[in-house]
């Protein structure tokens, strides 16, 4: 009921402030995720507040259209070039719309039909939903872009800045927090990758490499926007922490896609000003001089500032160094693990429309040993005679990996301050041995800090040559976990995964307690499915991401959507750079953002993480919009963000 007087709230401020979404629907994108709570995977909060932005924006928009009908009407003229980029990219996004839709279709029928599930999982249909649902949005808001991004306004460009600003700020304080909580901020060398608050992570991924890079720039934007010293010091601080935040990721792909960028960045902006305002040489001089004060040598400091972080970053500790070291072995990997993706296309039909949105890990996982998932989770429910039906999960290992066992896992968040001992009363079934790793740890998402454990090897109980449920009571053991700092205060997680190869476990009626503590497990028996219930892999994650934006777009999309897609990123990037709107105060921020995703794309998934893509979509069409909207553009008013 919360979440709906919430959503109804938020459609009423849409209506009655068109421009508001602008700025907060990519504040909260960061944030509007709890997967990890809830049990989605499919669906999401962030989903929410766009279908309330659309609602309230599409009842202000037929509201106004009512209105309009009683007044005088002006034809509106477009010029021949104005009217032939306009076909040209409407005939674009249609040939994008359409391949996507029956790339969604034949996702859906490769996963044998449609079938609704809240907690649908990767091999599920829905999934070819959760795929598609970034760009089925995004292109739902572009007539709110056509409506609101014309030549006489400049409010919603720079509100749509900032708002990228604001999430990308939230995003970086939640770094800072998971590292000082976990591993510790200044320990550089534990092998520990943050993710933030990208719950998508939990099968491995760049939700995160992908994020930074393509809002990195428009911190740029802001400290170059604000007048005022004191803002603008805030700012520097957010920027020290977004540096800290990429630095932190580990990954090498995000340091080559912040670094190209931002030198592309600062081209653009030289070129811009000039072309706006040329000037000799002595005149430059002359005004440089002129406008010597605190921003100067604050932008000084600032730059000091940066590289004494990166090099504390990549010097103070030595997993980089550890990375940088196996980089000819993980391109060798990389370069195999894209040949197996590319083998998925048995077809002509595969290769013109692609396997199916959602579709690659559970065809990637069916290729063989090479290619199988870690292990699996399944709802189940079985009528018992005389009782109410009996609501169970059932836990696989990997089929045939021993060295994959243990590595996918159940997961749920229990009560943080809970320090333990911690007894676990659970019903199993198994038809073979089978053994359960069982944990209660300080864990964000991937990685462990400290936990208390037990392992269990269950024999199977027949009667009458029928494997049947059997109590168990086990007793956590290992070290007392601390108290964490108030500042950093620590998650708990409870975990449970099959641990041998082939390994499959009923389980049901769980109970998590501690000594004068309530049950620290909701849904403990599954009778709301797997609310409350988070799978989670550990370590391997090849079946689930194809660490390319270009081949998991052409294997689950085909030829067709990635020509679609490049014509339509080429068409905006030329125009940004080299167009008419390039003169748009936002274009070299919008170039460099587009730059920085295609670059991060070379080694990193991009379209499997819907809030990333939905982001990355909307600032392509924002740019392609800026480009139909003719040569007079505004520049984005420079007042502090």
């Amino acid at each position: 009921m919360a979440s709906l007087a919430a959503l109804c709230i938020w459609t009423i401020l849409v209506v009655w402030w068109p421009h508001l979404w602008w700025w907060v629907v990519p504040a909260l994108l960061p944030l509007l995720n709890f997967s990890t709570w809830s049990g989605w995977l499919v669906f999401e909060e962030f989903d929410l507040l766009l279908l309330g932005t659309l609602a309230g924006a599409y009842a202000r928009l037929a509201w106004l259209s009512v209105a309009a009908q009683d007044a005088p009407s002006s034809p509106r003229h477009f010029s021949n070039a104005v009217f032939r980029r306009s076909l040209f990219l409407n005939g674009l996004l249609v040939l994008l719309a359409t391949s996507t839709a029956l790339a969604l279709a034949r996702g859906v029928a490769d996963a044998g039909g449609f079938r609704f599930d809240w907690f649908a999982g990767y091999g599920d249909a829905l999934n070819s939903w959760r795929v598609f649902k970034s760009l089925g949005f995004a292109l739902l808001f572009i007539p709110l872009l056509r409506g609101q991004l014309t030549p006489s306004t400049s409010v919603a460009a720079a509100l749509l800045a900032k708002g990228v600003v604001t999430g990308l700020t939230l995003v970086a304080l939640a770094t800072l927090w998971e590292r000082a909580a976990f591993p510790g901020a200044v320990d550089f060398s534990a092998h520990y990758r943050t993710v933030a608050l990208f719950w998508e992570m939990h099968v491995g991924g760049a939700a995160i490499d992908a994020y930074l890079v393509m809002t990195t720039p428009f911190v740029v934007w802001a400290l170059l926007a604000t007048r005022r010293p004191g803002v603008w010091a805030g700012l520097a601080v957010v920027a020290l922490l977004v540096g800290y935040a990429c630095l932190t990721t580990f990954a090498r792909g995000v340091y080559l896609a912040i670094a190209l960028p931002l030198l592309l960045l600062a081209s653009l902006l030289w070129l811009q000003k000039h072309q706006k305002h040329p000037q000799s040489a002595v005149q430059r001089l002359r005004q440089y001089g002129a406008a010597w004060g605190w921003r100067t040598p604050a932008g000084v400091l600032l730059s000091v500032a940066l590289v004494l972080e990166v090099a504390a970053v990549l010097m103070g500790g030595t997993f980089m160094t550890e990375r940088l070291a196996s980089a000819e072995k993980d391109l060798s990997s990389r370069m195999e693990h894209w040949q197996q993706g590319v083998d998925l296309l048995e077809s002509p039909a595969d290769w013109l429309l692609g396997k199916g949105l959602g579709r690659l890990p559970a065809n990637y996982a069916a290729q063989g040993p090479q290619g199988e998932f870690s292990g699996d989770v399944k709802w189940g429910v079985e009528q018992v005679v005389g009782s109410s039906p009996a609501t169970f999960a059932t836990l696989l290992g990997p089929p045939t990996r021993a060295q994959l066992a243990g590595a996918y896992e159940l997961t749920q968040r229990v009560d943080s301050s809970v320090r333990g001992p911690f007894l676990l009363r659970l019903d199993v079934r198994v038809d073979q041995k089978t053994d359960l790793e069982l944990f209660l740890c300080e864990r964000h998402l991937l990685y462990d800090r400290d936990c208390q454990a037990a392992f269990v090897r269950v024999n199977p109980v027949m009667v009458g040559g029928q494997p049947v449920w059997q109590p168990l009571k086990v007793a956590f053991k290992g070290p007392a976990l601390k108290l964490s700092p108030w500042y950093a205060p620590r998650l708990k997680m409870f975990s449970m995964a099959v641990a041998n190869a082939a390994g499959q476990a009923d389980v049901g009626n769980l109970l998590l307690i501690s000594p004068g503590q309530p049950p620290l497990l909701r849904n403990g028996d599954f009778s709301q499915g797997l609310a409350h219930w988070f799978p989670a892999a550990q370590s391997y994650f090849e079946p689930w991401h194809l660490d390319n934006l270009l081949l998991e777009v052409l294997v689950e999309r085909g030829v067709v959507n990635l020509i679609a897609l490049l014509l339509l990123l080429a068409y905006a990037l030329w125009q940004l750079v080299f167009g008419a709107t390039r003169a748009h105060t936002l274009a070299p921020y919008l170039a460099a953002s587009l730059v920085a995703v295609l670059l991060v794309g070379l080694v990193s998934s991009v379209m499997d993480v819907p809030r990333v893509a939905f982001l990355f979509f909307l600032l392509l069409f924002v740019a392609l919009e800026l480009a139909t909207a003719g040569p007079k553009l505004p520049t984005v008013a420079h007042g502090d963000p």
